[in-house]
């Protein structure tokens, strides 16, 4: 299966990844904003059966309603959120994937709260809430 390996900065977490993304984007969302402390999110999902975890030694997660936000204890690093309505989908942040050129994204979620300076210049769909499908 192991197309793509993502790690943390002290490689306490570590996944391998096939090649089939379910989901790239951007998030502009305040919550992705300052779990990452970027000013836009970008990240990769995968379905459940798409990732396995190689390393979860120093792996934590905080809960924040719906979301879970995943991270290294020991480095810091941001790892991925999971959406608990949409369990069958980990969304590991590109900057934890180890080539992160090959996840472009291919949509905005939450554009409407973009930062007014932040300057992209592509041409891809923006929603003012999240583009993944979530159960109503």
């Amino acid at each position: 299966m192991s197309k793509h390996l993502g790690s943390c900065r002290c490689g306490g977490v570590a996944i391998e990844a096939s090649d089939k993304t379910h989901f790239v984007g951007y998030c502009h969302c305040d919550d992705c904003r300052r779990s990452n402390g970027t000013p836009v999110a970008s990240f990769a999902g995968f379905e459940a059966d798409q990732f396995n975890w190689v390393n979860k030694e120093t792996l934590s997660e905080w809960h924040n309603g719906d979301f879970s936000r995943l991270f290294c204890k020991s480095c810091g690093s941001p790892v991925a959120y999971k959406d608990n309505q949409v369990s069958e989908v980990m969304f590991f942040y590109v900057g934890f994937m180890a080539d992160r050129s090959v996840f472009a994204p291919e949509h905005h979620s939450y554009h409407h709260k973009k930062i007014s300076w932040l300057e992209l210049g592509d041409d891809l769909p923006k929603f003012n809430e999240t583009s993944y499908p979530r159960p109503q």
